[in-house]
């Protein structure tokens, strides 16, 4: 809990899509870091817009926060509302963005009254600033801001939605992805995303400064590690995204198979997280298991030979991945898999790229449980240097109070010549 004397900045809006919880979730998860962040400098309001859906697990924000859910409705326009009807800047940019993304459509800018009045509701008031997390809650994101009259807002885009759709071979999402943030990104004082590499791709892609802020995740205790056998792979995630979808299916259908060949003997694996029709099929195939969100990961990860990540496709860094090495359980994966995470192979996992490859570095680790504890032992000590929530939560701090300074920069009056000011800009 932070002390009341390090409030110094006065109130936050903190626009999610989803209710921000320490684990259970990648996207909650990097929420529940940029909430603890902000609130050791802002008195924080978190105003959840379930795009992500909702969710079973326990939300976390700090005791002192209020959290409001604002509900979602159906056959919503993003292009009707006669504030945006009204404004011939609305109509311009929403003619050079739609159709958006999914996410977007969701929660268009046309619901930004009921966010504002879920905003004084819970206390705040005009001239609150306001940070946004992902790219489709951008446009909603500034309606808001124009509302209250954020003297800043702030955006983070967390992954390269563009650059995983595109690899997808998403053409027309990818499309509108970089309509998108072409042309609500520079509309915010200060823009990031969890990597280096993504945020220096966007950085040039679109001319505007990303800045890095990392994912973390909580240390737990050291428990007892129990590997099940017949050997079980672990895989967890948001098994609704398609690139997870995909790993999923590659490491039922071909990666366990050929453990199996080679071991010749039984290989389980265990898909654990929400979840869509296809992947709930892959429990039918023998030695897979799949389950939807659980209360408790622990006793998963306690039997786990070792997490296998098989991503093909992705951006940003899996804090999932980061979860299994802050519970020493080891790691195997792709390159995709553990992007910007500055991981060694043979140090902190093992790296393959085939199914093949793969299912080969998870044998070594059946066949040498030693191999393992060391991966485990450096993976571990990684997350404790560089992802733990001490060292992200400084890195949040630091982003929202520069995205403030630039507001305030952006804002105050410049004078004219012989000394008559000019006009302070909007968000």
């Amino acid at each position: 809990m932070h002390d009341e004397s390090d409030r110094q900045m006065g109130p936050l809006a903190v626009l999610v899509p989803i209710e921000p919880a320490s684990d259970g979730n990648g996207l909650a998860m990097r929420a529940a870091t940029f909430v603890s962040g902000a609130s050791a400098h802002f008195s924080v309001v978190v105003l959840v817009v379930p795009v992500s859906g909702t969710q079973t697990y326990r939300p976390t924000t700090e005791p002192q926060n209020t959290t409001c859910v604002i509900p979602l409705r159906s056959g919503r326009s993003p292009a009707t509302g006669s504030d945006f009807l009204s404004s011939a800047r609305w109509r311009t940019l929403l003619e050079s963005t739609l159709p958006f993304p999914p996410g977007a459509d969701l929660a268009p800018p046309t619901m930004a009254a009921e966010v504002v009045a879920a905003a004084f509701g819970a206390g705040l008031g005009k001239g609150t600033p306001i940070h946004v997390m992902r790219s489709y809650l951008a446009p909603l994101g500034i309606a808001v801001a124009e509302q209250l009259g954020s003297p800043w807002c702030s955006l983070d885009l967390d992954d390269d939605d563009e650059s995983v759709a595109a690899s997808l071979g998403r053409g027309a999402r990818a499309a509108a992805y970089h309509r998108l943030i072409g042309a609500f990104g520079s509309r915010f004082d200060a823009v990031c995303a969890a990597a280096p590499l993504e945020a220096g791709a966007l950085d040039e892609r679109f001319e505007m400064m990303v800045t890095a802020v990392r994912n973390a995740v909580a240390i737990p205790g050291d428990a007892k590690r129990n590997p099940a056998e017949p050997p079980e792979l672990l895989f967890v995630g948001n098994l609704g995204y398609p690139p997870n979808v995909q790993a999923a299916e590659t490491l039922a259908t071909q990666v366990v198979p050929e453990m199996a060949r080679v071991l010749r003997r039984p290989v389980n694996a265990h898909l654990v997280g929400p979840q869509e029709e296809p992947v709930r099929h892959l429990g039918m195939l023998p030695g897979i298991r799949v389950s939807g969100w659980v209360e408790d990961l622990a006793p998963f990860y306690e039997r786990a030979t070792a997490v296998v990540v098989p991503l093909a496709h992705g951006s940003g860094t899996s804090i999932k991945v980061l979860e299994a090495f802050a519970r020493r359980v080891p790691v195997v994966a792709t390159r995709v898999g553990v992007r910007g995470l500055g991981v060694e192979d043979g140090t902190h996992v093992l790296l393959g790229e085939t199914p093949a490859e793969l299912g080969a570095a998870a044998v070594r680790l059946v066949r040498d449980p030693s191999l393992g504890d060391r991966l485990a032992h450096a993976a571990r000590g990684l997350v404790e240097h560089r992802y733990c929530a001490r060292v992200a939560e400084a890195e949040v701090g630091n982003f929202l109070i520069g995205a403030a300074e630039h507001g305030r920069r952006a804002r105050t009056p410049d004078p004219g010549p012989g000394g008559v000011p000019g006009t302070a800009d909007s968000p």
